[in-house]
């Protein structure tokens, strides 16, 4: 579900889909132009993504301090969100290349982008962590 509400609310972001609450009509002059962000959004946007780097961080300390090798279901989930981490590396470029040329809507756009990818990542660590002080982890030296 949750895949699904993210590619949905993706393509609305960009303009491809337009989701009408029931009796909605569009006024003579509305467009499905870009949603207008600006420069301010941007930062705004990035600032969220450091943020929710650092908890991922944060998460992936307290996991490797433990003997998380040994809970096949955890290195599963550790595989996938390494999976969804890497896939920011593209996002970024393209939210940089954006930004470098001003073109703010795609600069949010793929910068939120990275943040869904880390949001899929950071719920599969906090799964995994959760998993782990449930399950007697120790810690390793």
């Amino acid at each position: 579900y949750c895949t699904e509400f993210c590619s949905a609310l993706h393509l609305e972001m960009q303009g491809y889909l337009l989701v009408k609450p029931k009796g909605w009509k569009p006024e003579k002059d509305a467009s499905l132009a870009g949603a207008g962000y600006t420069e301010e959004d941007y930062k705004k946007t990035l600032k969220k993504v450091a943020d929710t780097q650092a908890v991922i961080d944060s998460v992936v300390g307290y996991i490797t301090s433990v003997n998380y090798t040994d809970f096949p279901d955890v290195v599963a989930m550790m595989e996938d969100a390494v999976d969804q981490l890497e896939r920011t590396k593209e996002a970024k470029a393209k939210h940089e290349d954006a930004a470098r040329g001003s073109d703010w809507d795609q600069a949010n756009l793929w910068a939120e982008q990275v943040w869904q990818y880390q949001v899929k990542a950071a719920d599969l660590g906090l799964r995994a962590k959760t998993y782990l002080e449930q399950n007697g982890a120790k810690k390793v030296e």
